[in-house]
């Protein structure tokens, strides 16, 4: 059985349980906890529909916004290719993604999956599709565990957590500025080490290229192995491009605007979702007109459960 807390009801024994795969689901209700509410929405809106052979559509969160967030396709995308893959037994081993047009947030995608080899090794190409219009492109590889040697980059020492403050209090002072944008209510706890960019922008120099958070859900993830990665998907597009911005002396509210190019994840081990992350960035380089930002997350016990790397584009 897998529980879930959210706010309200919602029926989720269907035919062949979400994720794709039998499951007993039962709802837990918890009146009031917004952050939960919101933890909840990102599970519902990686419980795919199965509209064809190979095709599955995928919902769009209930909110106002401008644009879809990177993060939600992906992890949608991979959501689709575990459809097929589950069957044997698979779990993620990687994702590359490729941000082909921008996404209607008020209408569902659709995701075609070609099913291009399932082996020892299976690779899946997955394609996004809007109102007919191919806006993202992914191949997905799954495969079974392995033993053999063990080895990781070592955690980097970071300050512990709980002596940090959340970013919604760190950026207090700006709650005025894009509506309230600052210090919105969030599904997972951030706790910045350094300055994030929007207190940065304003030191008299630019710090270095780098970045290193802790993260933590808000609400509780169920123990899958696949819904796991698909949810370390969806955050690790979150703040990847910081040490970028950090650079650029630049935020996601501007100057100029910045967007997402492309997206790798590889998967090393599965996220302890009920401890903190560390999220380690850092940008190698940035110039015409893009930067580079590469990461690392970390479980607090050390493990590496996933590496990242994306580019932006810096526009005016």
């Amino acid at each position: 059985m897998i529980i879930y807390a959210k706010s309200d009801w919602l029926d989720y024994n269907r035919r062949s349980g979400p994720y794709g795969r039998t499951t007993t689901v039962q709802w837990i209700a918890q009146p009031g906890e917004q952050l939960a509410t919101t933890i909840g929405q990102i599970l519902r809106v990686l419980d795919l529909d199965e509209i064809g052979a190979d095709l599955y559509r995928g919902p769009q969160p209930d909110e106002e916004r401008q644009r879809v967030f990177g993060g939600h396709i992906a992890a949608q995308a991979l959501m689709a290719a575990a459809r097929p893959a589950s069957g044997r037994g698979h779990e993620p081993l990687g994702l590359h993604c490729y941000f082909v047009r921008q996404g209607n947030p008020t209408i569902p995608v659709d995701y075609a999956v070609e099913r291009l080899r399932e082996d020892a090794v299976s690779s899946y190409r997955v394609t996004a599709i809007q109102d007919q219009t191919t806006i993202f492109e992914a191949m997905a590889h799954f495969g079974g565990r392995v033993p053999g040697v063990q080895d990781t980059h070592p955690i980097p020492a970071a300050p512990a957590p709980e002596s940090l403050r959340r970013i919604e209090e760190q950026l207090a002072p700006y709650a005025a500025e894009h509506d309230g944008w600052w210090v919105r209510k969030r599904a997972f706890d951030i706790r910045y080490v350094n300055a994030p960019p929007r207190i940065a922008i304003d030191h008299p120099q630019p710090p270095p290229p780098r970045n290193t958070l802790w993260i933590r859900a808000d609400a509780p993830v169920p123990q899958d192995s696949v819904l796991n990665r698909c949810m370390l998907t969806y955050l690790s597009d979150m703040t990847l491009l910081d040490p970028v911005m950090l650079a650029a002396r630049r935020t996601t509210r501007g100057p100029g605007f910045i967007a997402s190019l492309d997206h790798a994840i590889w998967f090393h081990h599965d996220a302890d979702f009920s401890d903190w992350l560390l999220y380690d960035q850092h940008s190698p380089s940035t110039q015409n007109g893009r930067g580079l930002a590469s990461g690392r997350l970390y479980n607090r016990s050390g493990e590496l459960a996933a590496t990242v790397v994306q580019e932006g584009i810096l526009g005016r």
